[in-house]
């Protein structure tokens, strides 16, 4: 099973820095309301998706006044440990490592730590119609299937 043992966060959204340490049993996230509990669900999945769930453009996942922010998670999938860094630099570009190796396409990271984010905006699931849905699956499929991935990116 993949396990999130750490990750740390150096100027994204409200994090100055900030390393958190996650055991294998369940990690409670509890604080004051704007404490930076979602950024917190948001940097994890920024490691297994290479973008933020909230916030587009990129720029606005660096903490305000900063040049650029990074992201670091390590995971382990039972039997060996892999590091996730998601890097934006000062001069705008985005990077992301694997085991401090820069993918080519950030398209070849999909998948390789399968994640689910439901938000309380993702009512549009059961609210709107199917386009939300058929979003929603898409982004299941494409970690698990990478022929699929391709073509939706060419769609």
């Amino acid at each position: 099973m993949l396990h999130l043992q750490q990750l740390e966060l150096l100027q994204f959204r409200n994090y100055t820095q900030k390393r958190l340490l996650f055991p294998k049993r369940i990690t409670a996230i509890c604080g004051s309301n704007g404490s930076g509990k979602t950024n917190l669900l948001d940097a994890a999945y920024y490691c297994c998706f290479s973008r933020s769930y909230f916030t587009r453009p990129e720029q606005t996942n660096v903490l305000h006044g900063a040049q650029g922010m990074r992201i670091e998670g390590i995971f382990n999938n039972g039997n060996q440990d892999y590091s996730v860094c998601a890097i934006i630099r000062e001069t705008g570009k985005k990077e992301l490592l694997l085991n401090g190796e820069a993918y080519k396409q950030f398209s070849q990271h999909i998948g390789r730590f399968p994640c689910v984010m439901i938000a309380p905006d993702d009512i549009s699931l059961i609210n709107e119609g199917g386009e939300a849905r058929r979003k929603f699956i898409d982004t299941i499929l494409s970690q698990t299937d990478t022929a699929y991935l391709q073509s939706l990116m060419v769609y």
